[in-house]
């Protein structure tokens, strides 16, 4: 057994392990007398995957790409990376749900759903065959579904209902998408795409609809237009706290394996490539700002922000049959699923924490923010220019190298982005705005000691630390 191996085996059966022992250990012998064992054994748990996340990443810094259980899998630094983000953020919403989630009846489902979870992103980003890629999309499904009702209250069922309904359409598309896939190749393992060349020209059409059923299914998980029905509603109707999980990790999983799938089959198809996705970013981006721009609630604002931020992504995803712009957008992703994470659990931890100071997600109830709650509202202004791009923050860098990625081949695609860009400093400018001016409604103090305060003071300054040497972030190589 490699070292690699037992790495992954040894961070497998500590999640695996953790969390299923959690409900069964609260609900039996603690019977939830003592609620401080499931948060701190979780946030142990996962500071410790991290660690070893982070050790499989200096194996792998180099480039090399391990292969192992007989190609089912395979260990490389973009997994790692991809990864490392994932549990990164879902520290940080452990970490914040100390504060009120803890408090909840089924706080042991709550963390033991963390735990399985981050494990199911683990089989995601790191997955080498179809078959088993099928496996690890249902185990990490299933928890989310289940997750995004945890609460058990009307919001959180229906949301719940709602992401579970598209999950099937989108688990079906994908059965599909492999079925056509292993019918052109007549392989599973994904780490060989040069097994699809010699059938490339033959069956263009069909591999082109093998990449768009593939599209669609992840389509479905990370908000894509016209896929993104769900995301409002489960987005924007769920508890802050779940939210800040769904769209900071589980959407992490879903961006890595549709880059980690599709990217290597971009020169077969072509201009065909350019043009799919160029269509889809744009689609994605202009729905998700504009729609945002009319919004008054902060947290449906937010959900709609993060099908925006798909579609930058997809516009750097374009870029793969560009040799130079396929770097910069492999770049440019890298840096913006990390700017991402940090400002969508930021943004929705400060919404909880609102929430649970009796201030609600509305921008009239903001007024004044500012005054009574100054380190968050600083905080969030950071987070926010952040998502605008505003140097030398790390979206600044994130979306600069998005735009070159295609500047070459596409320039109206770049100018598109650019423009949808100017259109999302409308909406996030707009909650600074309240924020800062106006009479304040609330007699409110902010304290922070509390755990959502210091975790969004956490998450504004990584933005900044991040942002001042973004290099160090994707240096190595980022090719799935």
């Amino acid at each position: 057994m490699t070292q690699v191996e037992i790495v992954l085996n040894a961070v497998s059966l500590l999640l695996g392990g953790v969390g299923l022992l959690l409900p069964t250990l609260d609900y039996t012998i603690l019977k939830q007398k003592n609620k401080n064992v499931s948060p701190y054994a979780t946030i142990a748990t996962l500071v410790i995957s991290l660690m070893l996340i982070g050790y499989l990443s200096n194996i792998t810094m180099s480039g090399s790409r391990h292969i192992i259980y007989g190609g089912s899998f395979q260990v490389d630094f973009y997994g790692c990376f991809f990864a490392f983000i994932a549990t990164s953020g879902a520290i940080l919403i452990s970490i914040a749900s100390l504060g009120e989630a803890s408090s909840w009846t089924t706080a042991p489902s709550y963390y033991s759903l963390i735990l399985l979870a981050v494990l199911g992103v683990y089989y995601l980003v790191f997955v080498n065959d179809l078959v088993l890629l099928l496996t690890a999309w249902t185990l990490l499904a299933v928890v989310s579904y289940v997750f995004a009702g945890v609460k058990k209250d009307e919001n959180s069922i229906e949301g719940a209902a709602k992401y579970a309904l598209m999950g099937i359409a989108a688990s079906a598309l994908m059965i599909y998408a492999i079925a056509v896939v292993y019918g052109l190749a007549g392989i599973t393992e994904i780490s060989q795409p040069a097994s699809y060349i010699p059938l490339a020209r033959e069956y263009t059409p069909m591999l082109l609809a093998g990449v768009m059923l593939f599209t669609a299914a992840f389509g479905f998980k990370i908000g894509v237009v016209p896929f993104h029905g769900w995301l409002p509603d489960v987005y924007g109707g769920i508890h802050p706290n779940l939210v800040a999980f769904l769209a900071g990790v589980v959407k992490v999983a879903g961006i890595a394996i549709l880059i980690r799938i599709i990217y290597p089959l971009a020169p077969l198809l072509g201009d065909r490539w350019l043009m799919l996705f160029a269509l889809l970013a744009i689609a994605t981006m202009t729905f998700g700002n504009i729609v945002a721009l009319i919004q008054r609630n902060i947290q449906r604002m937010m959900a709609y922000s993060s099908i925006a931020h798909v579609g930058y992504i997809l516009v750097a995803l374009s870029a793969a049959n560009s040799a130079a712009g396929g770097l910069f957008g492999l770049e440019g992703i890298a840096l913006h699923v990390a700017s991402y994470m940090l400002a969508k659990v930021g943004m929705f931890t400060l919404l909880a924490y609102m929430m649970r100071k009796g201030v609600s997600p509305y921008l009239d109830d903001m007024r004044g923010m500012g005054r009574f709650m100054p380190l968050n509202t600083a905080a969030m202004t950071i987070l926010l220019l952040n998502l605008m791009g505003v140097p030398p923050l790390i979206g600044f860098w994130s979306k600069l190298y998005i735009f070159i990625s295609v500047v070459d081949i596409a320039p109206w695609l770049t100018l598109i982005a650019i423009l949808n860009s100017g259109v999302s400093i409308g909406y996030y400018a707009q909650i600074i705005r309240y924020a800062y001016f106006g009479d304040s409604r609330k007699d409110v103090k902010e304290d922070i000691h509390d755990v959502e305060s210091f975790v969004v003071l956490v998450t504004a300054v990584l933005t900044v630390i991040v942002g001042l040497g973004p290099a160090i972030l994707v240096a190595p190589i980022l090719h799935p």
